[in-house]
C-alpha cells in the first residue's frame, strides 16, 4: 500500500503539468498574502497614525484560508487523472497497471485507500509550505488555536470528499466527462447554498452540505456549530461511497 501511495506521488512530482498547477497556486497565494497585508494594514491606521491590528490578523488569515479552500478543488482532476492513469495508462510509460494490481494482495479495498491517500497528500501539501505564511497573521494578533483547528479540520475533510467524488466519476465515466461531473457536484453542494434566493434560502439543510458554508461560519465571530455538521455528513457520505468504489473496481 505505501509502494502504491509513493508511487501516484512519484507521478505527480514528475509529471510536469501537476507541478506547474501547483507553481501557479502558491504563487497566487503569496500575491493574495501580499496583497491583502498591505491593504489590511493600510486600513487600520487612523488619521493619528496609530495602528490598530487587531483585526488585521484575522482579516489575513481568512482572506489567505478562503485561497487555500479554493485550491483544494483540485482534488476531483487528481483523482480522474490518478484513476485514469491506472486504467488507460494515459501518457505515463509506468501507469496502467491496474490488471496487475488486482492479482496483488493488497485488494480493492486498499488500492482505493491508496489512491486517495495519495491525492490528498499531493492537494494539500502547498499548505505545509505555506505554514511560515500563516505566522504572520498570527503576529498581527487575532487568531486563536481553535480557529486554526477548525479550519483545517473542514478542509482536510472537504478535500477527502472532493477526490472521493471524482474518483467515483473516474470509475464510470470517460476522463473529460468525470471531470466535469465531479467539478459540477462538488461546485454546486459548495456554492448554490451560499445564494439568498428563495427556495435555496429557506432550506438550513442545504448549507450543512456546504463545505463553504462552514468554513465561513468558522471565520465569523460567534463560531457557530455548522462545521461540525459538514464534518459530520462528509464523513458518513465518504463511509457509504467507499463499498460502491470498492465494488465498481472490482468490476473493470
Amino acid at each position: 500500500m505505501y509502494a502504491l501511495i509513493k508511487k501516484d506521488l512519484r507521478i505527480f512530482s514528475n509529471y510536469r503539468k501537476y507541478l506547474i498547477i501547483q507553481f501557479v497556486v502558491i504563487s497566487i497565494l503569496v500575491l493574495i498574502l501580499f496583497l491583502g497585508t498591505i491593504e489590511f494594514y493600510a486600513q487600520g491606521i487612523d488619521t493619528n497614525h496609530n495602528v490598530k491590528l487587531i483585526d488585521v490578523g484575522k482579516q489575513i488569515y481568512t482572506l489567505f484560508i478562503l485561497c487555500i479552500f479554493l485550491s483544494i478543488f483540485l482534488g476531483p482532476r487528481y483523482a480522474v487523472d490518478a484513476f485514469d492513469l491506472e486504467i488507460s495508462g494515459g501518457n505515463v510509460s509506468n501507469s496502467g497497471n491496474l490488471l496487475l494490481l488486482n492479482i496483488t494482495p493488497l485488494g480493492n479495498c486498499r488500492i482505493i485507500a491508496a489512491k486517495l491517500i495519495a491525492i490528498v497528500i499531493w492537494s494539500v501539501w502547498l499548505i505545509c509550505i505555506t505554514l511560515p505564511l500563516f505566522a504572520l497573521s498570527s503576529y498581527l494578533g487575532g487568531i486563536s488555536i481553535e480557529l486554526y483547528l477548525h479550519s483545517g479540520i473542514v478542509i482536510l475533510v472537504s478535500c477527502l470528499f472532493f477526490a472521493i467524488v471524482g474518483s467515483v466519476c473516474a470509475l464510470w465515466l470517460t476522463p473529460i466527462k468525470a471531470k466535469a461531473v465531479s467539478y459540477a457536484i462538488v461546485m454546486t453542494i459548495n456554492f448554490l447554498p451560499l445564494l439568498p434566493i428563495s427556495p435555496i434560502a429557506d432550506l438550513p439543510f442545504l448549507t450543512k452540505i456546504s463545505a463553504a458554508a462552514s468554513l465561513f461560519s468558522i471565520l465569523q465571530t460567534p463560531v457557530g456549530n455548522l462545521w461540525v455538521w459538514n464534518v459530520g455528513l462528509y464523513c458518513v457520505l465518504s463511509l457509504m461511497i467507499l463499498p460502491v468504489l470498492v465494488w465498481r473496481l472490482s468490476k473493470l
